[in-house]
């Protein structure tokens, strides 16, 4: 960890102390830093003073000023003594709440008397002496809440404190584990458990807590009875739990005690209460304190409650067979795999593996062999779930089953282990068994897939058209071969057919979600895909960030997080968004195992990135990974690789290299890849090569249509316009390059103007590219700023409001503003930092 655990954001709230002339009182929850808010607010002051409080000094009256005090008070008034006394010009009173009334007394008179300002702080929702309380009560100082950090601000400090990249799954996995608990969040990065990766920071292994930790919240929970230790253990192995299921275990005086304490929540869940520990560590802390019978114990116990009560949530199977399994309860097969099964929606994969091999150990038969198979797999141990499905192929089943077992274990050979030929001749021999028309379908149907997959788009048609020319499918083939369809269309460049057709099968899965995550996944990526070729960005990085996960969908489903966080990176690149594009390529790259079919995606957007921003050796090094771990099988994977190494042949100055390589490999591409290929050679300088070939694409769309006019421009005013559509698309990069060419074009025909408002323009819009380097860019002159631009533009920059800047160079704060205006539009920033920044580059 780079040096000491770093302050990071609280700007507001530091500014607001700092500003606070009479004092403030920081309040919030255990952990939230607030005392580290509050030695940062008064760093570097002279003449500051400290009180802490604790529950000891607070049975001496002024226990927590005794350091601050002369040893031997008056006979008289002690409190005048002690205000007299504390001369400062600033007080530090920690954990203000903890204050013996004479203490609260005194900090009260303080904040009434001039010449001393308070800085309280205290725990939230926690009893405080009347004379605290009156502080902000009667407005005599503000009363500033101190918020657990959000998402944003946990990333900022792990990045801070890490000195690099942290994987935003990492990121989000300690938020939830801390709650945003700034202490908790720091002896969680403390106990070791992440490691770099490739660059990135991740957690991959199993919590752990340290001693400091576990002693903080064994601290906070504090003395308990019997009572309330059962209902905090049984809460800890089985939470949430309800509000009845808990008192009928144990007590409910002892659960309202709890809640009054702040150990537990109770919350309305339709009709009825849910009972969780106040925090996700306290049941870490509990389940350690736990001996191993007694934890049996308890998981019996509410394994046997809750089954008595009629498993009548979906969730229910999942916990009992989990109960029964780690309270070492007799194995029932049944059970065992529907857990399996649930454990497997809601893509807790490991547990899904447990509960799985479980069910085959339990005598489960064929159709727990095929259940662990299909796990196993999700969970990207290919070679793993290839054993599984090879045993259960030789057990006896129905031939339904038989169909679905073939078609996981394609898909497996396929896009996990990257063998098209034997996922093909599993196909094929499931085929040649078949005798009912269902599961006949079923099998061209995954022909299909696997066509596409291998980038045959005629030969997918086909096998999709014998399998409706075989009869009426049924409801879930009807499902199968609409999603299959959706993946033609996108491979055929039909977007916005593709998008309208993902929008109808979606309004059929809303009603079972959760049988149908694989099909939405599919849906997802193919409209994420639909919605780059028609230039819409925002509806493609919306499905991205569905795909990934954002919002719980797939959970921890590798394959889905690598192929959604590869197109995530390329929405940010194609937006121009070159630098946060890496980032995202970065952190996907770092879940890459040792072999995988996405290498060549992932890989090659980290690579492109890299080459677009002048990193030639590490995109090199991208590609090389590449080439040692991937596995193409397609076009989905070859193509990226392709591009990438296109421009990272560009960024070695071999223009005509990166040419050549986009036109042959547009040879073999994709419809829904062509446009891109041809597009990237217009904005290699080629445009003569594939003009024609553009407007004769049978690809529709705004985007494509756009590429075809940037290849056929041939002045600078029709570059311009090929730029102003590009950026109101929001591919920033692309207009940029547009706009430099038009400056090109312009120079070459002698119009000093037009070349000078391009060049701005260009200028301007590369500013918003995180230092991109292509082709197009790299002859792009800094604008240049008048003298009279260039003297106000600094001493903005010098942090000078527009008026004095006015009253200094004599001019009015209206010509200022203008001036500023114009520098920001020339310069492509939008404040003073970013304006000073720029400024100090171009000095270096």
């Amino acid at each position: 960890m780079a040096g000491s655990w770093p302050f990071i954001g609280r700007v507001a709230q530091l500014s607001e102390i700092r500003s606070a002339s009479r004092g403030v009182v920081v309040a919030g929850p255990p952990g939230t830093g607030k005392s580290r808010l509050a030695a940062q607010a008064v760093h570097g002051l002279d003449g500051v003073a400290w009180a802490r409080a604790t529950v000891a000094a607070a049975e001496v009256p002024l226990g927590a000023f005794a350091p601050l005090l002369p040893a031997t008070p008056p006979a008289g008034n002690p409190l005048g003594w002690a205000a007299a006394a504390l001369r400062v010009p600033v007080l530090v009173v920690d954990d203000a709440h903890l204050l013996d009334p004479v203490s609260a007394a005194l900090v009260h008179h303080l904040v009434t008397r001039d010449g001393t300002r308070v800085i309280a702080t205290l725990r939230s929702r926690t009893p405080v002496p009347d004379a605290v309380l009156a502080l902000w009560k009667d407005d005599l100082v503000p009363r500033l809440e101190l918020e657990p950090f959000s998402l944003e601000e946990t990333a900022a400090v792990l990045e801070a404190a890490l000195g690099g990249q942290v994987e935003s799954a990492t990121v989000a996995r300690l938020w939830r584990v801390s709650q945003g608990n700034a202490l908790y969040l720091r002896e969680l990065v403390l106990s070791g458990m992440l490691a770099a990766d490739g660059g990135v920071w991740r957690w991959s292994g199993p919590l752990t807590i340290t001693p400091t930790l576990r002693e903080t919240i064994a601290g906070r929970i504090g003395q308990v009875n019997a009572r309330e230790r059962e209902a905090l253990e049984l809460l800890a192995y089985g939470e949430p739990l309800g509000a009845d299921l808990l008192a009928a275990l144990g007590s409910l005086d002892a659960v309202q005690h709890l809640e009054d304490r702040q150990l537990v929540t109770v919350q309305p869940d339709g009709r009825r209460l849910q009972v969780r520990l106040a925090h996700p560590l306290y049941g870490e802390v509990i389940r350690d304190g736990c001996g191993v019978l007694r934890a049996r114990t308890m998981m019996r116990r509410l394994a046997q409650a809750v089954s008595e009560a009629g498993l009548r949530r979906r969730e229910d199977v999942l916990r009992v067979a989990v109960w029964r399994l780690d309270g070492g309860m007799t194995g029932d097969p049944a059970l065992l795999l529907a857990g399996c099964e649930r454990a497997r929606v809601v893509r807790d994969l490991e547990l899904a593996v447990r509960l799985g091999r479980a069910a085959v150990d339990a005598g489960g038969g064929a159709p727990a062999l095929s259940a662990l198979a299909t796990v196993l797999s999700y969970s990207g141990r290919y070679a793993e779930a290839d054993e599984v499905s090879a045993i259960a192929w030789e057990a006896d089943m129905t031939e339904m089953a038989r169909t679905d077992l073939a078609v996981q274990w394609a898909l497996n050979l396929a896009v996990g282990l990257g063998d098209v030929a034997r996922a093909r001749a599993v196909m094929e021999e499931t085929t040649r068994r078949g005798r009912d028309v269902g599961a006949r379908q079923g099998t061209f149907i995954m022909r299909a897939v696997l066509a596409v997959l291998a980038g045959e788009i005629a030969a997918a048609e086909d096998l999709l058209a014998r399998a409706r020319d075989m009869g009426p499918l049924s409801p879930h083939g009807a499902r199968l071969l609409a999603v299959a369809e959706v993946a033609v269309m996108a491979a055929r460049g039909r977007a916005a057919e593709c998008l309208a057709r993902v929008a109808e099968i979606r309004a059929g899965l809303v009603r079972e979600p959760d049988g149908m995550r694989s099909l939405a996944a599919t849906l997802t990526e193919n409209a994420a895909h639909a919605g780059l070729l028609l230039g819409d960005l925002d509806a493609a990085e919306r499905f991205a960030d569905e795909g990934y996960g954002l919002d719980g969908q797939f959970g921890s489903w590798t394959r889905a997080l690598l192929e959604f966080g590869t197109l995530k990176a390329r929405v940010l690149r194609l937006r121009g968004r070159v630098a946060d594009a890496l980032a995202w390529a970065r952190d996907t790259a770092a879940r890459l195992p040792d072999r995988s079919v996405q290498a060549g995606s992932c890989l090659g957007e980290l690579a492109h990135a890299y080459a677009l921003l002048g990193e030639v050796a590490a995109a090199e090094q991208a590609l090389e990974r590449a080439e040692a771990t991937g596995t193409p099988i397609g076009p989905s994977v070859v193509v990226p690789l392709r591009l990438a190494r296109a421009w990272t042949l560009a960024g070695r100055g071999d223009a005509a290299g990166a040419v050549e390589l986009c036109l042959e490999t547009a040879e073999g591409a994709l419809p829904c890849d062509v446009p891109f290929l041809l597009h990237d050679v217009v904005r290699l300088g080629r445009a003569d090569l594939v003009c024609e070939r553009l407007a004769a694409l049978d690809v529709g769309g705004p985007l494509v249509a756009l590429f075809a006019r940037h290849a056929a421009a041939r002045d600078g005013a029709q570059l311009d316009a090929v730029s102003e559509g590009f950026e109101r698309l929001g591919l920033l990069l692309y207009a940029a390059e547009a706009a430099a060419q038009a400056a090109a074009r312009y120079r070459e025909s002698g119009l000093a103007r037009g070349t000078r408002a391009a060049q701005t323009r260009a200028w301007r819009l590369s500013q918003h590219c995180q230092g991109a380097r292509t082709l197009a860019l790299m002859d792009l002159d800094v604008p240049s700023l008048t003298p009279r631009q260039r003297e106000i533009a600094v001493l903005a920059a010098q942090g000078l409001t527009n008026r004095e800047i006015a009253e200094r160079l004599v001019v009015s704060v209206r010509t200022v503003a203008n001036t500023l205006y114009a520098v920001y539009d020339k310069t492509g920033v939008n404040d003073r930092a970013a304006l000073a920044a720029l400024l100090n580059r171009l000095a270096g």
